[in-house]
């Protein structure tokens, strides 16, 4: 490799690490929004459920307390995604979703089928196909496989 193209292949590996940083930091900071807002919304959920009567507690409020929780759920279930970047936690925030959707809207039976379907196959693939070692992350900046 000639001095020229050394120091331009030094200086794109350099800007490529500075990339991944700048981006690892950025989702590191919208995960900490996300949690806040989280722990913000559990709060007023929490709030809302204790200041509500039991007899004034019928299925409506069941219904909306649930879809409320839920969301929270898939939300912790997508700030881990975004912290490990793992497939497995790829396939957790897909199955919680889609449980989360079925169970609140109240889907018909052939979207209700869908969804059944689709957990399945979440659920046969982190069996069958994905191991411990299946991990997105490179824990790196991913490495230019160039050689001098």
């Amino acid at each position: 490799m000639s001095p020229k193209r050394q120091v331009n292949h030094n200086i794109r590996k350099h800007f490529n690490t500075i990339i991944y940083n700048i981006s690892r930091y950025a989702e590191i900071a919208l995960s900490m929004v996300i949690l806040l807002v989280i722990a913000l919304a559990g709060f007023r959920l929490i709030m809302e459920v204790a200041d509500t009567s039991v007899m004034s507690m019928d299925t409506e409020f069941f219904n909306t307390f649930l879809s409320q929780a839920l969301s929270l759920v898939v939300g912790v279930e997508f700030v881990k995604m975004l912290c490990q970047h793992s497939a497995q936690t790829v396939v957790e925030v897909l199955m919680f979703a889609t449980a989360r959707q079925m169970v609140v809207e109240h889907l018909g039976p052939a979207e209700t089928l869908l969804g059944v379907l689709s957990i399945a196959v979440l659920f046969a693939i982190r069996k069958y196909l994905m191991t411990d070692n299946d991990d997105m992350n490179a824990h790196n900046c991913p490495k230019n496989t160039e050689e001098n």
